[in-house]
């Protein structure tokens, strides 16, 4: 998408030298998910077996041109293209449509639709909408911008501090280096009439005090919620990932949603170190059947795998290397 193309960004400092040094903080771990902005919205210019694109990346791309120079954003294009642009193309549209199946919206921004998901269809809490979305390490993520949360249900209020009911308000956790990059680029609040907006820093290494901060930032647990976990557990230990795993399934009110995708596995890991001298800074490696499992053990009973090969079969793309996770409560 060209400068051109790009929506304005109201309240945002994205003046070159501040942005950079907020970039510089970001520890080897927070910067990958400024690579991730850059392949999310290569991702973007794929399309769909309808010919509909995956989503709308006006807004990873504004913030992803403020951050990367464009021969950082070419070169990373061209050591990890065949590895990571479908992927990301597919997570994210795979995650979007079940997001917007929770909140009652049906379709993500992308226009391709459900394409064939069943997840919207008898899950509890569907029918009124689920009204809180928590992104748990959160990086970069676009969804309070891109996403027309607003669907969520009639009246939703724009007033970012009205906290309606009627609304939807996205809970981002993260330990705060990546959000302070975020803001000095977009600003902290999403576009009128999107959504209410709420980031919370956390150390999600300590789930019982994350989910504490959590509900002083204005979560109600004793409401539905969605879940996303995107790109995340595999840099938790197992045992740190496990006991957020049990945290948010014991705090899940009926009809919550848990959607995650699966961490690399040791095989990937060793194919991109041998083939592309890179190095992923996760923590853990496994199978996505793993992964699984371990979720069904916190508790998650009704988990379901969505695999990486039924991923790139429904959205019409030869290459995957991730899967999704989808729990309802």
């Amino acid at each position: 998408m060209s400068s051109e193309q790009q929506p304005a960004v109201h309240g945002a400092n994205s003046d070159d030298a501040v942005v950079q040094e907020a970039r510089a903080q970001l520890t080897d771990v927070e910067a990958t998910a400024v690579s991730v902005s850059k392949f999310r919205v290569a991702g973007a210019s794929l399309r769909r077996p309808d010919g509909s694109p995956f989503f709308d990346a006006s807004f990873d791309a504004q913030l992803c041109n403020a951050v990367l120079p464009q021969e950082e954003q070419a070169a990373l294009l061209g050591l990890f293209q065949d590895h990571m642009v479908a992927v990301l193309a597919m997570r994210t549209a795979e995650i979007d449509e079940h997001v917007m199946a929770a909140v009652g919206g049906g379709s993500s921004s992308g226009g391709g639709g459900a394409n064939g998901s069943s997840s919207g269809s008898g899950a509890n809490g569907s029918s009124r909408g689920v009204r809180q979305l928590v992104i748990l390490g959160a990086g970069l993520d676009m969804r309070a911008w891109r996403l027309p949360l607003e669907v969520a249900g009639p009246g939703s209020s724009s007033d970012s501090g009205s906290g309606s009911s009627s609304g939807v308000t996205v809970f981002e956790l993260d330990s705060g280096s990546t959000e302070s990059l975020k803001t000095r680029v977009m600003g902290a609040a999403p576009p009128p009439s999107r959504c209410r907006r709420v980031f919370v820093q956390v150390d999600l290494e300590a789930p019982e005090q994350a989910l504490e901060r959590l509900r002083a930032a204005g979560w109600d647990p004793a409401q539905p919620s969605v879940f996303v976990m995107e790109g995340l557990i595999g840099y938790l230990t197992a045992a740190a990932g496990d006991a957020l795993f049990r945290r948010l399934r014991s705090s899940a009110a009926p009809g919550s949603r848990l959607v995650l995708t699966t961490p690399p596995s040791a095989a990937w890991r060793d194919e991109l170190q041998r083939t592309r001298g890179a190095r992923l800074h996760h923590t853990t490696f496994e199978e996505p059947e793993q992964t699984l499992a371990r979720v069904v053990a916190a508790g998650w009973s009704g988990a379901e795998l969505r695999t990486a090969e039924a991923l790139a079969a429904k959205y019409g793309l030869a290459e995957n290397r991730q899967g999704v996770i989808v729990a309802v409560v």
